[in-house]
């Protein structure tokens, strides 16, 4: 008996330790109240299950000395918000996030969230390492800036076998920003990660409570429609060139590079989509393929993209970091004599 009542205060202590840790946390976050935070994760769930339209990936633009150009990312939001560019995915693929330091990413993030949190729909933060120490702070940090949400690649060495090895990955990194809606970043081209995207969401979601959805860029459909069956989860398509296929299955948004420099005519696809004009909406899905079939034939597919943005874009976001090789210059001339062929007075007001 007296053993019991032992445990009984026990058990309330470590309840009060709980709840007073808990209510610190989210204090720390803003939130007076538990009612507050969960009030602002709803909100956040909201803007990710209605995203629509494009959502550009943009490049980390760098200074001549190789240092990240933060004050250059106002006028980023300017022209991409000008171009009806819904938000932004920050520090992926073609932003060279796995190329940066976590003080950079932080900076990027930080600098991105400030000038866009009124004018985006969402603002996405990815913050997949080579570590996992380095992702949960990277978390941590987004949701204390106020990002709408956070998505995570894989582990980018040591990779999972199986759809459970990854989710017990995710969960630990998901855990440690409890107010953001959270998306796995799927894309196998790059990392070599090949998992069941419906059976990782389907499973993932009865240990990850934040667990929303899925940046999906890959060129599996079949796979694609079994996951957009589940009804539950948000898809962002991640292939610029093959966007028009997901729109009938019920993808509403994508995001993607092209949209940092070339957003109209993406846009034009989305919009004759839903006018119920196919015919336009593949003529310049066709369009969109014609340019990266060859901006793809110059070096690494990310510095030519990179090269790309700065010979046709507003701007010049640098050269590309190490590993990523910078175009020759004869590759330069070449590749855009070959776009100016095509016509890029089209790509953006």
């Amino acid at each position: 008996m007296k053993l019991n009542f032992i445990k009984e205060i026990l058990k309330y202590n470590e309840l009060k330790i709980f709840l007073k840790n808990a209510r610190n946390y989210y204090r720390r976050m803003g939130h007076r109240t538990l009612f507050q935070a969960k009030s602002a994760m709803e909100e956040r769930s909201a803007k990710i299950n209605s995203a629509k339209g494009l959502i550009a990936a943009p490049f980390t633009p760098f200074r001549s000395d190789g240092n990240v150009n933060l004050e250059l990312i106002p006028h980023y939001v300017e022209f991409l918000t000008k171009n009806n560019v819904r938000g932004v995915f920050v520090n992926g693929t073609t932003g060279e996030g796995v190329s940066l330091t976590v003080s950079e990413r932080k900076q990027i993030a930080e600098k991105w969230v400030a000038v866009g949190k009124d004018v985006f729909d969402v603002i996405i933060i990815q913050i997949g390492t080579s570590n996992i120490r380095d992702s949960q702070e990277l978390a941590r940090h987004a949701e204390k800036i106020g990002a709408t949400a956070i998505a995570s690649l894989p582990p980018l060495y040591y990779k999972p076998q199986t759809e459970d090895e990854l989710i017990q990955y995710l969960k630990e990194i998901a855990s440690s920003a409890p107010l953001l809606p959270f998306l796995y970043y799927h894309i196998p081209s790059f990392n070599g990660v090949e998992v069941s995207i419906s059976k990782l969401l389907h499973d993932g979601k009865q240990q990850i409570p934040t667990f929303c959805g899925a940046k999906y860029t890959s060129g599996d459909c079949k796979e694609l429609m079994k996951t957009l069956q589940l009804g539950k989860f948000k898809i962002l398509s991640g292939f610029d060139d093959i966007l028009l296929t997901g729109l009938p299955m019920g993808v509403t948004a994508a995001v993607g590079a092209t949209y940092n420099f070339m957003p109209l005519p993406s846009n034009r696809i989305l919009e004759s989509f839903a006018a119920g004009d196919e015919t336009i909406a593949w003529e310049e899905q066709m369009y969109v393929r014609q340019v990266l079939d060859i901006i793809s034939k110059y070096g690494s597919m990310m510095a030519a993209l990179k090269t790309v943005m700065n010979l046709f874009g507003p701007f010049n976001v640098g050269e590309p970091r190490l590993p990523l090789l910078s175009l020759t210059t004869q590759q330069i001339n070449k590749l855009k004599a070959e776009l100016e062929q095509v016509g890029v007075e089209r790509w953006y007001k």
